[in-house]
Parts: C-alpha cells; sequence; structure tokens
C-alpha cells in the first residue's frame, strides 16, 4: 500500500527533494496494478507536493466551493 506524504513531512526537504518525489510519484501512475487507494493517495501527495512546491492551486470545478 501506498502511503499518502503530508505537508508536515514535505516542509524540510529542499526544492530538489521535492521534485525528484514529484517526478516518482507521477511515474508510479502509470503502473497497471494500482487499486483505487493507491492511485487516490498518490495524487494526494502529488497535490501536496505541488503545494509545497509553490505551484499554483489546481482550478476549483463549477459549482463547487471551498469552506474555509
Amino acid at each position: 500500500m501506498i502511503a499518502t506524504i503530508t505537508m508536515q513531512e514535505l516542509q524540510c526537504l529542499t526544492a530538489q527533494q521535492l521534485g525528484e518525489l514529484h517526478q516518482f510519484f507521477s511515474s508510479l501512475l502509470t503502473e497497471p496494478t494500482l487499486d483505487e487507494a493507491e492511485r487516490r493517495n498518490i495524487l494526494a501527495t502529488l497535490e501536496n507536493l505541488e503545494r509545497a512546491m509553490g505551484y499554483p492551486a489546481r482550478p476549483t470545478p463549477r459549482g463547487f466551493t471551498m469552506q474555509p
């Protein structure tokens, strides 16, 4: 099972380490044997990595509002 890496765990990493992790988790998405839970954890980790790297947040789908 692939675990999600949290923002707290990513805070102490360098930009290079974040980039390498992003590349690694992106490549994991191509694995044909992933189950839904593993795929969901990989996507959550990629989102956390992008936030930690300072990427702009993904656009919110229409009709969906974020609660503070």
